[in-house]
């Protein structure tokens, strides 16, 4: 690209002042020597001058408080989406645990129930395992239709 071409394409920017000192001053010097440049020139700095008189466009009033608002609103309803996961997330771990944690128990106290009840205790195994597998299975179909409840309500926040 040639010096011309080059100035040229400054033109807008150096009518409007946004050239720093050095594309500025290159400017200057070549639209000294150049009435095509110097024309088109004036020609910018008329269009710059007629659109600095143009008014400012202003926000409408209270645009600002009410975006604000809303960025605070979505800001505090995802806060509390995480922290609903988490609540979620720690109840089901601590359902399972604690079906887990009923087989060691039954182990240790299982024959003192079973003669309690005055009942074998093969079946307070068999209750055990109904018991531990309905838990296990009714916690995981909760945890599935809560993330699919929680990914619907994501797709609309």
């Amino acid at each position: 690209m040639n010096e011309h071409a080059e100035i040229r394409e400054l033109l807008t920017l150096a009518a409007s002042g946004a050239l720093n000192a050095d594309e500025q001053r290159r400017v200057e010097e070549h639209l000294g020597g150049c009435a095509a440049c110097k024309a088109e020139f004036d020609v910018w700095c008329r269009i710059t001058g007629a659109l600095q008189e143009l008014p400012t466009p202003a926000a409408p009033v209270g645009l600002v408080e009410r975006t604000r608002r809303q960025l605070v609103n979505q800001a505090a309803a995802r806060k509390e989406l995480r922290w609903n996961h988490l609540v979620i997330g720690c109840l089901i771990v601590l359902g399972w645990a604690l079906t887990f944690l009923t087989w060691p128990v039954m182990q240790l106290l299982g024959d003192k129930v079973a003669q309690w009840l005055d009942i074998p205790f093969t079946t307070v195994t068999l209750v055990l395992i109904v018991y531990t597998s309905t838990a296990w299975l009714a916690t995981w179909v909760v945890a599935v239709l809560l993330g699919r409840r929680y990914q619907q309500e994501g797709r609309s926040v």
